[in-house]
């Protein structure tokens, strides 16, 4: 004999009278009248079964279907937690912001030989490692590929330490090393994922190796380094921006893990990566923001001014929203533009890189020497030089004449 539990189920596998009627072998008219002495207005009937009672079968069964997505969901946010997990327990922890910026870098440290120490500021970003920039199609002002990403990097630490020992004061507590992202191309276009030499993986390793050696040799130059770490638009790992959790799906985040993992232990190098990824810090009193520069508040730009009309307004809502949370600047460091860029307020570092046909032929823009910044900090003079470090040749030729003067033939 068929029992009501059998009835129940089969209608809530089915849906329909007819279809379970036929599943049990039942004529439709039994399996109905059945099914309706278990309808709600006779589900308190003492024979009736528990779940009879508490619920009708198309509700029941809408029920369990829930409650099997939620069951898929929690145990679906189970592996990913524990995932993520995993992943912080292979590269390291990430690094706390520091409680307190090195003393070093805010306490000007006593005369060396009659001379003011100065904290040299430093800035790497927009490398692209991976990308590749034609000469040929460039009109033979620049190229670009992994190769000649290193020599480049290994140019621009030479030339800082060459600045720093022969044309600043000469006498160091550290330095700063501002890493502003975008270290590798990402493929982030689909013309960079048609002509990247590598994927973004091997780029990232490169980067980190490229990385290490610099920082390290900053260190033995300088004694001790403080480095704020963000990350830039090209190492995402999604199509589009997303903004809850984005350092945690960017390549700049790896990149800065892997190097806080090798530098365990070395007291000379303090990370500071904010989960905000944005870092306010202070050299000897002047208050620099540093972040990559994609997210400003502002999009497009000018054939005539170029950049120079988003990045100002950026900086005026960057600098108004600062303010708002008691996180005055009074300058602000970023990348991503591609040029060199000083203004009042705003320091904007080249591109390693260097110009490419983007540049030329979307932007017209003017050629440009890959360089990234240099400038010292005094304890009570601020900013007391500033240099663009470029690393290739200059493009235009110069005189050799210490000055001459262009007159018009009479």
């Amino acid at each position: 004999m068929i029992t009501d539990d059998e009835i129940l189920d089969a209608y809530s596998r089915f849906g329909s009278k007819r279809a379970a009627a036929a599943a049990l072998g039942m004529k439709r008219s039994t399996f109905r009248d059945r099914l309706t002495r278990l309808s709600p207005e006779t589900r308190g009937a003492p024979n009736a079964p528990v779940e009879a009672r508490e619920a009708d079968p198309l509700v029941l069964r809408r029920l369990r279907d829930e409650n099997a997505r939620l069951k898929h969901d929690i145990t679906s946010a189970q592996r990913q937690a524990a995932f993520e997990e995993d992943v912080l327990s292979i590269i390291g922890e990430m690094a706390a912001t520091p409680a307190a910026p090195p003393k070093w870098l805010v306490e000007p440290e006593d005369r060396q030989g009659g001379k003011t120490p100065e904290v040299p500021v430093i800035v790497f970003s927009d490398w692209h490692v991976g990308e590749t920039v034609s000469r040929s199609e460039t009109n033979g002002v620049n190229e670009y590929d992994s190769e000649i990403a290193g020599d480049r990097v290994r140019r621009l630490v030479a030339a800082i330490i060459d600045l720093a020992r022969n044309h600043g004061p000469g006498v160091y507590p550290g330095a700063v090393v501002n890493l502003l992202g975008d270290f590798v191309s990402g493929g982030l276009h689909p013309e960079l994922q048609k002509t990247d030499a590598e994927e973004v993986i091997p780029s990232a390793l490169r980067c980190v190796d490229l990385l290490e050696w610099a920082l390290t040799t900053l260190a033995d130059e300088f004694g001790q380094l403080y480095v704020p770490c963000v990350a830039g638009n090209h190492g995402r790992a999604t199509h589009k921006p997303e903004f809850k959790r984005y350092v945690f799906k960017n390549f700049d985040w790896l990149i800065y893990q892997f190097l806080m993992r090798r530098f365990k232990g070395d007291d000379r190098i303090v990370f500071d990566m904010p989960d905000a990824n944005e870092v306010l810090y202070r050299v000897h009193g002047h208050r620099y923001l540093a972040m990559h520069g994609d997210m400003l508040g502002v999009k497009g730009g000018d054939g005539i001014i170029g950049a120079l009309g988003p990045i100002a307004r950026g900086e005026t809502k960057v600098g108004k929203q600062a303010a708002a949370m008691r996180r005055d600047y009074d300058t602000l460091v970023i990348g991503h533009w591609h040029q060199e860029i000083m203004l009042p307020r705003i320091i904007v570092s080249n591109t390693l890189k260097g110009w490419d046909e983007f540049a030329r032929l979307a932007l017209r823009a003017p050629p440009s020497t890959p360089s990234q910044p240099l400038w010292f900090v005094h304890p009570t003079r601020g900013r007391t030089s500033y240099w663009n470090v470029t690393v290739d040749d200059p493009i235009h030729t110069v005189s050799n004449e210490w000055v001459s003067v262009f007159r018009e033939a009479a």
